[in-house]
């Protein structure tokens, strides 16, 4: 995305994929509702989901979007796709810097609010934002089938 002075603009471009990125997620059966936050130029999608679908028994569950698109146009995102539970159990996809782990993407999943997080360093099959969604979508299905 470009800036008013013709300059590449990382709010606007991360603004631009969190659209879309609602747009999708709100075409999967488990959604019930999906918004951005905040109006007008968001930093993060917020979709509450009826994990039942999922193969879970909590009785809500919500998938957080958050989405950076870098500081230059050819810089490598950073993303979050953190799922929680009314249980308390959540879990996440992240692509950003954590010391816990070696490079940046890594999954990590505690099974209770008062539980410590684990982590697990992994590879995507893509860092494009729309076959990312449903990769996560589906590693969080098996996950909750498990």
């Amino acid at each position: 995305m470009f800036a008013f002075d013709g300059g590449y603009d990382p709010g606007q471009a991360s603004h631009t994929i969190l659209l879309e990125l609602r747009r999708t997620i709100e075409r999967h059966p488990t959604v019930q509702h999906a918004s951005g936050e905040p109006p007008g130029q968001f930093i993060r999608v917020v979709a509450t989901l009826d994990p039942a679908i999922l193969g879970s028994e909590a009785d809500e569950g919500t998938l957080t979007l958050r989405w950076y698109a870098g500081e230059a146009a050819d810089a490598d995102p950073e993303f979050a796709f953190h799922y929680s539970e009314s249980s308390g159990f959540d879990c996440g996809w992240h692509h950003e810097p954590n010391p816990h782990v070696d490079g940046w993407a890594h999954y990590q999943e505690r099974p209770a609010a008062n539980d410590e997080y684990v982590y697990e360093a992994i590879s995507f099959r893509s860092l494009q934002p729309v076959p990312l969604l449903w990769e996560i979508l589906d590693r969080l299905e098996a996950r909750l089938i498990d």
